[in-house]
């Protein structure tokens, strides 16, 4: 039997680095185990160098589903993760046979070609990749290939306002690591022209191939002189207005008979795209920000706004109707840094606002006789994220024409620009749920509130059932839902519309409530077991709302033997990301209250069995939502969001590394508490970190939106005998619970990301709210005991000092005593904080790195993500390009007397900000990176160090471009050591007997060694 607690041992040294927390001192602890002897085992809590050289991974996101039918029988595909998968579709599990490719799988599509069938598989910034499924039960990969993009002559305005990229200097983005997420198939039925394959590029745009290009791998016919495959044709889709680009392509539809086959694009924040398959010229859209002519009354996030009366004279973009580059640098120098009161609607739509503009699904139906005798209608259905299932009129697509070079006139009159009209719609459950303002959010031109989970929520999927006249769409909080009337979009409205969701006395606009624009549906909140959702859900014309099956809702698939007026077998198969696959029986017999459905089959993430809640070994575990992990002796603690804390056995009871992982604890996967008896199971919701305690044997839980959760580790589990492990009531501290605000000076809601450990004090960064301190000793079900101890940064209804924080580290001045918090602010950049007396924290300074730009000084783009304390050092993770690292001198250095601690720099200003002492980014050899990884994507988070014969060894987690391992012995001259790709984007990192466990987001957990 393996112990989880983590036992004392006195006189052992040891510094334990983590997300966010640096522990480190003459601590108390027992190894794995002890030997015969009485003693530790030699290999136990000796730091140990890790290799990246290969890799193996637990759970992952199922996010695609594909159907087809061998002999009569329906089988599916569906990734997980890096991994194919196929089976049988019926009522009961049958065999899974599955096959490894190089890049996470985005969408699966199935072909016909040369009389086998095959998968093509869109993988991001692998490519794509085609396995041979003629025998579903011997996949065979036949070939993986890149997609190279090129573009020249495009003007940005970059993070300080300057328009960048002219004639004489035009910017070029190029990649031979093109992140793929769509493919289509184009045949125009003429057996004289061959098969064509459309690419949808989220980096580009548009390219085209031939078919047969993807399986011949001859160089100058298939591939190009880079080994990329051959592109025919292409056409750049992106606009630029600040850095990030808007419009790249998330999915392809082809819709259309023959010749007169158009592609519809759901294009992101540019909404829809309609392309001419041959020519790829753009010949209609439709995008629901800057549509005026408000034919839905005002019901999006932005009301009745019109951007082209928002926005400079000229500042907008003739193609798109967006803002361009010159309102971008207007907003950030006039108004931001200026003096000028004017509109922001750039900053107000690419910081916060975009997510309620994000198209991402199109289905396309025609109506024959809709407008009469002759007369069709086609529409699309649009899954808009948090914009709702918009349904538009796209009458017409199969002669829409081109526009000329300024998008002012058509090329042919006869063949006009189609201008999709909107029809009606059905709202998203909102991303911050049905609840009451808690506080006022702070303000500033780049509000960043939240954008993790609004990057998630909303519509996300959308298919038709034409036969029924029903339409079914997932949403991320509400998973399937049904609407009637399908032809009729206009009929999408509750009994008594038109509502009033404006909080009572509200403002229009403030969006407070988030939903406050909707007036077609009740969106009164109502309960719903442990949650709330909105009123509509369970009026007309909603037919049937599954809620969250397995998980939140994603793609789905419809079956071939799709029946819904009867149950008895599989309607739909519905991914729920980290949550598994459901086969889903719909029955729809008439209205919502006589509307069932049932989950015959579920296949979760991983094969692990967990603890129920009543403690047997009866859970799935799911795995698939990775964000944090830590490590001890023989265990590895993972972060998995939705679903809690897990514990895994890594090492056997001499710490010597095992290959054969298994779990051997977990907390609830639920999200909300379960009561057994008399007894009240609580989860670890909203998991985003682990910190161990090893003093007080407790794993101390990040809960985001749900505060810090204390779980005892002092229980017995073993592989196959898991334990449940979960927070008591006096374990869960939060200042602002169900029943209000704990102290009156913390308005806004919990978003600890990390946690520094000072005795019985946790100094929590608090994401908006900055820096708060708990005392993990007293009882936090009473209010009146003083748990809550203190906080800076919270009181403001400005912009917060310390940003969103979201990592702090404490150092402890051995000259005087002195305690200093470091703290990664986000946007704001570090954060450094005298916390000596905490009840009185004092601010000494926060800024911004130091960054040069064409020789004039400027200040780093992104946001500080982690920090790490080592030695006399401090090194802080930034997203939007690596690591910069600090003499703790230099941070505490105190600013001329007068200095306002915010307000250490400003352009043509005094510059009092430290100079870092190095700057590590990957993709720049410049600074210290490798050339040979330029095109990767990603910015670092998480990392973990380790010191071994004197040197520091810096693990990384590093986003999209995997895991690293740098050398930073010299805090001026950090040297990469190695490189490891992973499945999906590395989050957070920790090293443990000589190997690496990663959070992996959606591609669960890897191990390295």
């Amino acid at each position: 039997m393996k112990r989880l607690y983590l036992k004392p041992n006195r006189g052992a040294w040891f510094k334990f680095v983590f997300s966010g927390l640096i522990l480190s001192g003459l601590l108390s602890f027992t190894g794995c185990s002890s030997n015969n002897n009485g003693g530790v085992p030699e290999t136990c809590n000796v730091p140990q160098e890790a290799s990246l050289s290969t890799q193996e991974r637990i759970g992952g996101a199922i996010s695609s589903v594909e159907l087809f039918s061998e002999e009569g029988t329906e089988w599916t595909l569906f990734n997980l993760a890096n991994e194919l998968r196929a089976t049988q579709v019926g009522t009961t599990k049958t065999t899974e046979y599955s096959i490894e490719v190089a890049g996470f799988i985005h969408e699966i599509d199935v072909v016909t070609y040369d009389g086998s069938r095959y998968a093509l598989l869109a993988m991001g910034d692998e490519g794509i990749a085609v396995v041979n499924v003629t025998d579903p039960s011997a996949m065979t990969l036949v070939t993986s290939v890149k997609v190279n993009y090129e573009q020249t002559g495009i003007i940005w305005t970059e993070g300080g306002g300057d328009v960048i990229g002219d004639d004489e200097d035009p910017n070029t983005i190029a990649s031979t690591r093109a992140p793929i997420s769509s493919l289509a198939v184009y045949d125009d039925g003429d057996e004289n022209t061959p098969v064509e394959l459309l690419i949808a590029d989220e980096g580009y745009g548009l390219h085209k191939t031939l078919l047969s290009n993807l399986f011949n791998d001859i160089q100058g016919e298939g591939r190009e002189a880079d080994g990329t495959l051959t592109i025919d044709s292409e056409v750049y889709t992106l606009q630029y207005a600040g850095e990030t680009a808007w419009g790249g392509p998330k999915n392809l539809t082809l819709y259309g008979d023959g010749a007169n086959q158009k592609l519809f694009v759901a294009q992101g924040f540019l909404g829809m795209g309609v392309y001419d398959p041959v020519s790829l010229e753009k010949v209609g859209q439709y995008n629901l920000y800057t549509d005026a002519t408000e034919a839905n009354g005002g019901e999006d996030w932005f009301i009745d706004m019109n951007v082209a009366n928002e926005v400079q004279a000229g500042n907008i973009d003739a193609c798109t109707g967006m803002p361009n580059y010159n309102q971008a640098s207007f907003e950030i120098q006039e108004v931001w840094h200026g003096d000028v009161d004017a509109p922001t609607p750039w900053a107000d739509f690419d910081r916060y606002g975009k997510f309620y503009y994000d198209a991402r699904k199109i289905e396309v139906v025609n109506y024959p006789d809709a407008g009469g005798p002759g007369i069709d209608q086609t529409i699309a259905y649009i899954a808009y994220g948090l914009a709702g299932m918009v349904a538009v009129d796209v009458t017409g697509y199969d002669i829409a024409g081109a526009r000329n070079a300024t998008c002012d006139a058509n090329l042919d009159d006869a063949n006009p620009f189609l201008q999709a009209s909107y029809l009606g719609y059905a709202p998203a459950v909102p991303a911050h749920g049905p609840d009451d303002q808690t506080g006022e959010e702070a303000q500033s031109l780049y509000p960043y509130f939240g954008a993790g989970m609004l990057k998630e929520a909303g519509v996300v999927d959308v298919k038709v059932d034409a036969n029924n006249n029903n339409v079914y769409f997932s949403d991320h909080f509400a998973g399937i839902v049904v609407l009637g009337n399908a032809d009729d979009p206009a009929q999408w409205k509750g009994d008594n519309a038109p509502y009033n969701n404006d909080e009572a006395g509200g403002t229009l606009g403030d969006h407070w409530p988030d939903y406050e624009f909707v007036t077609s549906y009740d969106m009164t909140p109502i309960p719903e077991g442990e949650e709330e959702i909105p009123q509509y859900l369970e009026e007309s014309p909603v037919l049937l709302a599954t809620g969250e099956v397995s998980g939140h809702g994603n793609n789905f698939a419809l079956s071939s033997a799709f029946d819904s007026v009867t149950s008895g077998q599989v309607d739909l198969l519905a991914t729920s990301g980290g949550g598994g696959l459901s086969f889903i029986d719909v029955e729809i017999s008439g209205a919502l209250a006589s509307n069932t459905f049932t989950v015959p089959v579920h296949y979760a993430t991983t094969a692990e069995i967990g603890a129920a809640a009543d403690g047997s070994a009866t859970q799935e575990i799911n795995i698939g939502h990775s964000e944090g992990v830590a490590a001890y002796g023989s265990f590895v603690f993972l972060a998995d969001g939705p679903h809690g804390m897990s514990v895994w056995q890594v090492a056997d009871e001499d710490c010597n590394p095992i290959d054969d992982v298994h779990l051997v604890a977990n907390t609830l996967q639920s999200e909300y508490p379960v009561t057994i008896g008399t007894e009240t199971i609580n989860p670890t919701p909203h998991a985003y970190d682990v910190v161990l305690d090893v003093v007080n044997q407790s794993a101390l839980v990040m809960s985001q939106s749900r505060g810090l959760r204390r779980v005892s580790t002092v229980q017995e589990g073993a592989v196959g005998s898991p334990v449940l492990l979960y927070p008591q009531d006096t374990d869960i501290f939060e200042h602002n619970t169900d029943s209000g605000n704990v102290v009156d000076y913390l308005h806004m809601q919990d978003h600890t990301y990390g946690v520094a450990l000072k005795g019985s004090l946790a100094f929590t960064a608090d994401g908006s709210n900055g820096l708060t301190v708990y005392d993990l000793s007293k009882d936090p079900t009473d209010p009146a005991s003083g748990y809550v101890v203190s906080n800076l940064g919270g009181d403001t209804n400005s912009q917060p000092d310390l940003g969103r924080a979201s990592s702090v580290a404490l150092w402890e001045d051995a000259d005087n005593s002195k305690t200093y918090a470091f703290v990664a602010a986000g946007s704001n950049g570090i954060g450094v904080v005298d916390v000596t007396d905490v009840e009185n924290m004092a601010l000494v300074k926060v800024f911004e790195p130091i960054k040069m730009e064409d020789d004039h000084v400027g200040k780093a783009d992104g946001k500080s993500v982690v920090v790490k304390v080592v030695d006399n050092h401090a090194f802080f993770t930034y997203d939007s390009f690596g690591v910069v690292s600090y003499s703790i001198a230099d941070l505490i250095a105190p600013l001329i007397e007068g200095t306002d601690p915010t307000k250490i720099w400003a352009q043509g200003g005094e510059d009092q900000r430290p100079v870092a002492k190095a700057r590590f980014k990957l993709q720049d050899e410049t600074m210290f990176g490798s050339a040979s990884l330029s095109e990767l994507g990603g910015g670092s988070s998480g990392m973990d160090v380790v010191q071994v014969d004197g040197k520091n060894l810096f693990y990384i987690a590093y986003g999209d471009a995997g895991v690293i391992k740098v050398d930073w012995t010299d805090p001026s001259a950090p040297v990469l050591l190695e490189h490891a790709n992973t499945v999906g984007s590395a989050l957070d990192v920790t090293v443990i007997n000589g190997r690496a466990y990663v959070a992996d987001s959606g591609g669960g957990m890897a191990l390295l060694k």
